[in-house]
């Protein structure tokens, strides 16, 4: 799944074109308040600009409906944004299991992400580092086109770090992959990195 941002303008940026094409793995970085996050959501088809186009394998989003658009969002892109969108009152293994995934692929998932002895705990009850791990696991279980990440690796120390990179990035293999982070750690994981600076204006 190819995505493009053509001749975009928004109130707080302007992107004159992006593209990410399948496979290519890009790392976004830049300080906060720089419209990394609304990049993302652009690409994601959750926030309209103002003049522009936003095309998903050369389809303008304006000319889909909002729930063809959900549709091919459901099936075709995997999404770890910093709010994660956990429900909080389901267990680790039930968030997964919304996303379509049985009990055992739920569980074979979570013991990837090293949250084993979590299947059954709340997320409202784990670590933020622990729920962005969760959110991982999530998207794992869809298998996406596309991954969007937004520091997906933040609240997690350097082993769950490396682990979680090597997980999103096993699963965009032919997939693409873009994410946002401040985190160099990951840095060497990327075929191609860009500062915000690049592509935002």
């Amino acid at each position: 799944m190819e995505l493009c941002l053509k001749a975009i303008r928004t109130p707080y940026f302007q992107v004159s074109e992006f593209k990410l094409s399948p496979g290519q793995r890009v790392l976004l970085k830049g300080p906060s308040g720089t419209g990394k996050t609304t990049f993302l959501h652009l690409l994601a088809g959750l926030y309209r600009p103002q003049e522009g186009e936003v095309q998903w394998d050369d389809q303008p989003l304006s000319k889909l409906s909002e729930s063809h658009i959900s549709h091919l969002r459901r099936h075709k892109m995997g999404l770890v944004f910093q709010n994660l969108n956990l429900l909080s009152y389901l267990t680790a293994e039930e968030n997964i299991e919304l996303s379509g995934a049985s009990k055992e692929s739920a569980k074979g998932l979570l013991r990837q992400v090293g949250l084993q002895e979590k299947f059954n705990r709340r997320t409202q009850q784990l670590s933020l580092g622990e729920q962005q791990r969760v959110a991982v696991a999530r998207v794992l279980a869809q298998n996406p086109e596309v991954i969007l990440a937004d520091e997906p690796t933040s609240s997690l120390d350097d082993t769950n770090a490396e682990q979680v990179m090597n997980l999103l990035l096993g699963k965009s293999g032919t997939q693409s992959l873009i994410m946002v982070s401040h985190d160099h750690r990951i840095e060497k994981f990327f075929d191609k990195i860009l500062s915000v600076q690049e592509i935002l204006r």
